[in-house]
């Protein structure tokens, strides 16, 4: 049963365009929440875009992961209307395409900085109302590459498998306070960081482009099946949809006894006990089958 004396505001970051999963699944979730009734704060860098969810009644504000002061305020101003951010919804992420060995240290420590050191220092700065009212909810945004990874987007897959210790960790850590902490692994969505060219990589600036060339263009080739299309092709349609993704971020936020994990699709849910199957070795010949391989 829900608490009335705790705050029901919801936090949600990465619901601009260009952000969180890219492909809506944020939009999607301020909308799905706001319309059950929840009050609903809707966050991103780029406030312009977030001017269709304004339209809907929905409370959008200006927040960058990596500006400290940005995600104070919006905290604040939370904590000022509500008495505490009730759930927290980390879902600001980008996807880093770039080899190990050749993609610039900067462009990591960004994409660390986004996908995971903002979202520590965010849920912070929510913790200690949380703690105050005595509870509280936080949903991380993982992945099906928190589970595996697969080459020229490890760097990516790494922040998501950190994310997976993060929130094994946080949730042992605020059991005490009734704060419960959820991970969402979705299969790949439809639409969700698909990139439309080699150019749209930006692989000319990692080291010599022509070394992983080949690949690149295959890499291209094979994401366009996660396409956003009304009847996607091939292994495009073992993708989710956005709005599956919304319904179960609602049902992590609304459930009183929310599941650990929710592995949305069947990929995310088979591959994981398959790899347990059939052994690393056999799991390496599976990915170099099945995934784009230099």
């Amino acid at each position: 049963m829900e608490n009335p004396t705790r705050s029901r505001a919801i936090l949600l970051t990465g619901a601009s365009s260009g952000t969180g999963m890219s492909s809506g699944s944020g939009r999607a979730a301020a909308l799905r929440l706001h319309r059950a009734g929840w009050p609903v704060y809707a966050t991103g860098r780029n406030l312009d875009a977030l001017a269709d969810l304004a339209a809907e009644g929905i409370t959008v504000m200006h927040l960058d992961v990596t500006d400290e002061e940005s995600m104070a305020a919006v905290v604040k101003r939370i904590t000022d209307e509500h008495g505490a951010v009730g759930t927290l919804i980390n879902n600001a992420a980008y996807s880093l395409n770039g080899t190990i060995g050749e993609t610039p240290m900067d462009e990591v420590r960004a994409q660390f900085e986004t996908n995971v050191f903002g979202l520590c220092r965010l849920t912070q700065l929510v913790l200690p109302g949380m703690r105050e009212q005595g509870g509280g909810r936080i949903v991380l945004m993982s992945s099906i590459f928190g589970l595996f990874a697969t080459p020229g987007r490890g760097y990516y897959q790494a922040t998501k498998h950190a994310l997976e210790a993060i929130g094994d960790s946080l949730r042992h850590e605020v059991a005490r306070f009734d704060i419960k902490v959820v991970l969402i692994e979705p299969s790949p969505i439809l639409g969700g960081f698909v990139p439309d060219s080699f150019a749209d990589l930006g692989m000319q600036a990692h080291g010599n482009p022509a070394l992983y060339k080949d690949f690149w263009d295959y890499f291209v080739q094979w994401h366009q099946a996660y396409r956003l299309s009304d009847n996607p092709p091939l292994r495009g349609k073992m993708a989710v949809r956005s709005e599956h993704v919304a319904k179960v971020i609602e049902t992590a936020v609304t459930h009183p006894n929310p599941r650990v994990r929710y592995r949305l699709g069947v990929p995310a849910r088979l591959l994981t006990r398959m790899r347990a199957a059939i052994g690393d070795r056999n799991w390496d010949r599976f990915v170099r089958a099945f995934f784009p391989i230099p």
